[in-house]
Order: structure tokens, then C-alpha cells, then sequence
């Protein structure tokens, strides 16, 4: 791929002189604008398609790529286990209104992708009112550029609502921010009615094929994206609480079937996708090129500029023998209920992380081309390999946070000198490939005849067909039948023994068996549609958005998949068994559970003079607090609130009559 026309400083390529210093005022999230620039300069084919270049990756979404992504979308969905400080809060539900992470997420949105969106959208308007169609540009072509924007600023309000729920709709940045004007919050019903003329506008105006640039979004790209707006949208069957006004849908079997049209409109193009294997997909080799699954991506290309090369490698690695330079995923890994809903011939596991297991470790090669490997048992830890994070056997496993399924998807250990700068390297990030498409079509029909009871368990072929396609290409086990949401029993508590002072300061130590007051589900393993989902696309983004659906579904099944995730279950070594106690050897892969507060409370009140360790660093899960203050819908940042205005507007009609005025 020639990546050698992303420009990501600039909205502008080759503009020279003609370029204009970005001014110093501030939007309503306190940050600086992208550059702007003369409509002078737009004289050509070329310089009017590097428009829409930077809504592909760099510094429009580096803030929102850093961290909030992945701290949200698999942290707060209990895929990415991470209990470090403010990402570790999201991950544990503990959401206050000044985490910076949400602050970066928000501002990324707004400020980058869709004040951006409506720069390239009025630039292109006005060259077209005048008649300003450069030679050797079509009008369809120019059209293709404000597609583009279009479809991008749709995309930016469809996160933004899903993740804050009643916020900001900004269709003129350059006006609001040039008048100094507060912005009301308006309805989910408001942002769905833009998001969907938006993408509409896209569809129109894409063209169905790139014969150059292919990386660049088609009519397939806003029809997936049509879909999947068309799928949230009819699962809004209840009123979900704590907004000013709650969106239901009023014709949820008419969104599912105009969800179904633009879905199947991408699943019948077999010319430009098919369904790939997950090493194909995700491969070094193949990381910032489009697969064949790929419908819509972001691209991150390298430079020597941070914050235009993607973070995440650097975010995940467990090391730097994995990220040149820099690694901070020692104490990120697989959750361990997620982790264990794969079975060990499902062969995308390997490619999702570096996972405990018979064989597991074959196959990985570190930054600097080294083997390396993971074992299966103490036996194999303590054995000198070529590479271990540098440390082999009980030295490795004596590291509190060391877990023992890293994410390996996306992190491919690639050299500092070629496709690597710092923390930031090149790749693709998709944001729909095909395999969304084909499960969120198995998900239309399934809604269609089972929304009431999602708790049903069906065994139809147009559900089935979908997911086993999907399961088929990427060789994990098809299944035969399946519920949206499996309602687990929880009749497993967690049961272990406890080292305790057994003579109140004697310093005689004894084991006490304990067994948890609270009901645990982690022994069994989800297997609904739900757990589908989250094993395919696993850190790709997906995680939250999909636990929105259902809770749109049924807020009641949604806060219950949260209480049974157990998300404070992890493998890593046990720091309650004592170093050279035989249970250290177990060949389950050390599980350890970090339990909920009673659990600690419990054992001061049984041995108040006992000297004990049950993980105190991830204790608390605060599942009761995120239900009641309706974390659902994440709280805009406070530095942000004091540029809108007081209360929430619902402001459907203006955009329905074309009249919406920010």
C-alpha cells in the first residue's frame, strides 16, 4: 500500500504557501483546531481527495485510539482485564467524571473526527455552489470526497451517542466555535435522525469500487454502517433510565428489516469480500493492508510524528521484546470468563492471546525476531527458552501482575527501524469487516422473532448459517444451536484455601478452607450470541457497543451480564499460596479470583489477628454503583460542560426539516 498521500498534520497536501496557520481559538472542548487552509488551493483532483486523508487515522483519532478505545470497548465490557489506575477504573465500573480518559475520547470525537467531517463537508459544498470542479475531477469524484466526510461525521456522532448518550450534534464547528456559541445536548432520537441522513448522504454519494486508494470507504462501507445503525436502533425497545428523553423505537421490526437490506447488500458482494482466516486477517505481514473481510478501516501509517502511528501495540505488548522500545501490557490480559469460553481447538485463540495451554507457545516471534513462547504448566515455565519477557520459570511467575494471556492480537512484535517509531507503528484497525456484517444479520433474525425472550434458544437455520460461516472460516467449532443471552445459574462458589496466622501473632501458620459469601459464575462457560460475539471480535472495538445493544434490548439482562461476569477472575500466579506449594504446579493455568469486598470483610471478622492475602490490589468491582448511577451512558467530561448548554433538548424536527442550527 502507498501510504505516501496521508498527510495527517494537515487537511491539505502540497499546499505550500497557500496553507494557513491554525488560529488560537479554542472549541467548546478547550483544544486546538486542525489546520486550516485557502480554498484557493484546491486545484486539483488530488488536493480535494487529501481532504478526507486524516479521517483515517493520526491525530484526528490518536486521542481516541491512545486509550479510551480499548479502555472502554474492552475494559468496561470485561473483555481486557487492566486494573492500572484510570484505565484499571474503567475496567473495575468505576467511572468518575474526570477520568482524562473519557476527556480524550470526547475530545477526539469532536474536535478531531467530526469537526474535521464538517471543514472537508463545507469546503466541498462551497467549491460545488461554485461551480469550482478542478480539471481532471469529475463531479461524481468530488462527490466521493464529501461522501467521505460525511460518512465519518456520521460515524464520530454514532460512537459519541452510544457512548454518552444525550450529547453535542455539531454540524457547523467553524461557526459555533467563530461565535464563541454553547451547544445544547439534544435527544438520542435528534442524533440518530443526523446520524442516519448522514450515512444516507454517504451511501449516495460513494462509489462501489476504488480502483486506486482502495483503503478509502465505499458505498459498502456506509451501507455496513446503514446496518448497524438500523440494528441499534430497532434493539431500543425499552425506555432505559436516566436520560431526559428516552429513545424507543416505534417501529423496531421496520428497523430491523431496513437493517437487513444494506446488511445483505455487503454479504452479497462475494466480488470484493469473502471471509478470511484470522491469521490472514491479522498477520505482520497483512496489518496495513485491507484484508478481504475489511469493509471499513482506519489506517495508521508510520511516522516519526507520535500521534500519528497507532499506540496499541505499544499499549499491549507485554514488553519491549514484543513493542521496540516500549511495552505496557505486563498486567493486561484475556478476562478469564472470556478466556475459558474458547475451546482449545478454536484456533482464533491463538491469534487473540499468548494463552496457557499444550502447545500454546509455538509459533510467536518477539520484536527483534526471536522465538518465543508461553508454557503449559510450571514445568514448562521454569524451562530456558530463547525468551520470556526475559525472566524464565518460578522468576517469571513471582511477578504480581504478570498474567498469563496476554493480547496478541495486533501486537506482532515488528522491528523499530522499519515499520515502528517510538510508541506508534503502522497498521489497519478495522471498523466493520465482513464478519460483522454475516453476525449481525444471524442477530436481525434472530430479534425478529425472539426480541420478547432473548433467553430463547434457537436452532434456525437463518441464524445458524450466518454464525457458522463465520465459526467455519476462522476454525472454531460450529454450533447448533443458541440464545442471545444465557441466563447463568451461578451455582459454583469459589472455594480455596487461605493462609492464615492460626495462633493470633504466634507466627504459627495454618490453612483455612474458605469458601466465597457471594455466588460466583466463572465455572461456567457463556456460549449465547452475546459470547459469540465477543469471542470474534475481541479487542477490534466491538465489545461495548454490543452490550449496549443488549441492555437496549433488556436493561434487566444487560446489568445481569454484568454481575456474571466475574471479571475480577484472572490467570496469574496466586499470591496466597505460598511459592513452593505444590498447587503453584496446577496444569489449570493458576487461577486466581480477586473477590469482592465481603470476601476480604469476611476473613478480617473470622481471623482479626490472621495474616492473609486474597489480592487486595483488584478487590473491588463496582458493579451496584455503575448500575445505580446508570454508567451505561458515560458522564461528559466536566471540561467540557462548561461550553454547553444547561439541560438536554430534543431537537428531532429541526434536523427532520433541515433547520438544526449548530
Amino acid at each position: 500500500m502507498n501510504f505516501s498521500n496521508l498527510k495527517y498534520r494537515s487537511l491539505l497536501v502540497g499546499a505550500g504557501a497557500c496553507m494557513l496557520l491554525a488560529t488560537s481559538c479554542k472549541d467548546f472542548l478547550d483544544v486546538d483546531l486542525y489546520d486550516q487552509y485557502s480554498p484557493s488551493c484546491l486545484n486539483s483532483k488530488e488536493t480535494y481527495e487529501a481532504l478526507t486523508a486524516p479521517l483515517y487515522g493520526g491525530y484526528v483519532w490518536s486521542q481516541y485510539e491512545g486509550k479510551f478505545a480499548w479502555c472502554v470497548n474492552e475494559g468496561l465490557a470485561g473483555v481486557l482485564f487492566n486494573v492500572n489506575d484510570q484505565e484499571g477504573a474503567l475496567f473495575k465500573l468505576s467511572i468518575g467524571d474526570d477520568n482524562t480518559i473519557l476527556k480524550e475520547g470526547y475530545t477526539s470525537l469532536y474536535s478531531g473526527v467530526i469537526a474535521t467531517s464538517n471543514q472537508v463537508i463545507k469546503t466541498v459544498v462551497d467549491s460545488v455552489a461554485a461551480n469550482a470542479v478542478p480539471t481532471g475531477m469529475t463531479l461524481a469524484e468530488l462527490h466521493a470526497v464529501m461522501g467521505e466526510a460525511y460518512l465519518f461525521r456520521g460515524f464520530g456522532h454514532f460512537l459519541a451517542t452510544e457512548y454518552f448518550g444525550e450529547c453535542p450534534l455539531i454540524l457547523n464547528s467553524s461557526a459555533n466555535i467563530s461565535n464563541n456559541v454553547s451547544v445544547p445536548c439534544v435527544s438520542r432520537r435528534t442524533l440518530y435522525a443526523q446520524i442516519e441522513k448522514d450515512l444516507k448522504t454517504a451511501y449516495a454519494f460513494l462509489p462501489e469500487t476504488r480502483k486506486a486508494d482502495k483503503w478509502r470507504a465505499t458505498k459498502y462501507s456506509a451501507a455496513a454502517l446503514l446496518g448497524k445503525l438500523y440494528l441499534t436502533m430497532g434493539s431500543c425497545r425499552m425506555a432505559t433510565p436516566g436520560l431526559t428523553y428516552p429513545y424507543v423505537c416505534p417501529d423496531p421490526d421496520g428497523m430491523l428489516d431496513s437493517a437487513k437490506v444494506y446488511l445483505e447488500y455487503v454479504a452479497k458482494n462475494t466480488k470484493d469480500f469473502h471471509l478470511a482466516t484470522h491469521t490472514e486477517m491479522f498477520s505482520a505481514e497483512n496489518r496495513n493492508e485491507p484484508s478481504s473481510e475489511t469493509v471499513f478501516a482506519l489506517y495508521w501509517r508510520l511516522s516519526k510524528q507520535y500521534g500519528e502511528g497507532s499506540q496499541y501495540q505499544s499499549q499491549m505488548a507485554p514488553s519491549s521484546d514484543w513493542s521496540k522500545g516500549s511495552g505496557w501490557g505486563v498486567g493486561k490480559g484475556l478476562t478469564y470468563t472470556l478466556y475459558n469460553s474458547f475451546t482449545e481447538d478454536d484456533a482464533r485463540k491463538k491469534e487473540l492471546c499468548f494463552y496457557v495451554g499444550k502447545g500454546s507457545g509455538n509459533g510467536y516471534t518477539t520484536a527483534d525476531g526471536r522465538n518465543a513462547w508461553y508454557g503449559s504448566a510450571y514445568t514448562d515455565l521454569k524451562k530456558k527458552g530463547e525468551v520470556q519477557f526475559g525472566q524464565d520459570g518460578k522468576e517469571f511467575l513471582s511477578q504480581g501482575q504478570h498474567l498469563l494471556n496476554n493480547i496478541k492480537k495486533f501486537v506482532w512484535g515488528v522491528d523499530g527501524s522499519v515499520h515502528s517509531a517510538g510508541m506508534v507503528i503502522d497498521r489497519r484497525q478495522d471498523l466493520i469487516r465482513l464478519s460483522d456484517v454475516y453476525m449481525m444479520l444471524a442477530e436481525v433474525e434472530y430479534l425478529k422473532q425472539h426480541a420478547s425472550d432473548l433467553t430463547t434458544k434457537v436452532s434456525d437455520a437463518a441464524v445458524l448459517d450466518y454464525i457458522n460461516q463465520v465459526l467455519e472460516a476462522h476454525h472454531a467449532p460450529k454450533i447448533s444451536s443458541i440464545a442471545y443471552f444465557d441466563d447463568l445459574a451461578g451455582k459454583n462458589k469459589f472455594e480455596f484455601e487461605v493462609t492464615v496466622d492460626g495462633g493470633n501473632g504466634t507466627g504459627v501458620q495454618t490453612k483455612i478452607p474458605f469458601v466465597t459469601p457471594v455466588t460466583m459464575y466463572h465455572e461456567e462457560i457463556r456460549a449465547d450470541y452475546v459470547q459469540q460475539r465477543r469471542k470474534e471480535f475481541a479487542m477490534e472495538g466491538q465489545a461495548w457497543l454490543d452490550l449496549k445493544r443488549l441492555y437496549y434490548l433488556n436493561p434487566e439482562l444487560g446489568n445481569k451480564f454484568l454481575y456474571q461476569m466475574d471479571r475480577g477472575c484472572q490467570f496469574t500466579n496466586s499470591p496466597e499460596v505460598p511459592q513452593d506449594d505444590p498447587a503453584f504446579q496446577n496444569e489449570d493455568g493458576y487461577k486466581r479470583l480477586a473477590l469482592v469486598n465481603q470476601c476480604n470483610d469476611t476473613l478480617k471478622s473470622r481471623y482479626p489477628n490472621g495474616n492473609y492475602t486474597v489480592g487486595d490490589a483488584e478487590v473491588d468491582v463496582y458493579v451496584d454503583q455503575f448500575i445505580a448511577k446508570n454508567r451505561w451512558y458515560l458522564p461528559i467530561p466536566s471540561s467540557a460542560k462548561s461550553f454547553l448548554q444547561s439541560g438536554v433538548q430534543d431537537l428531532y424536527n429541526q434536523v427532520v426539516t433541515n433547520t438544526y442550527q449548530y
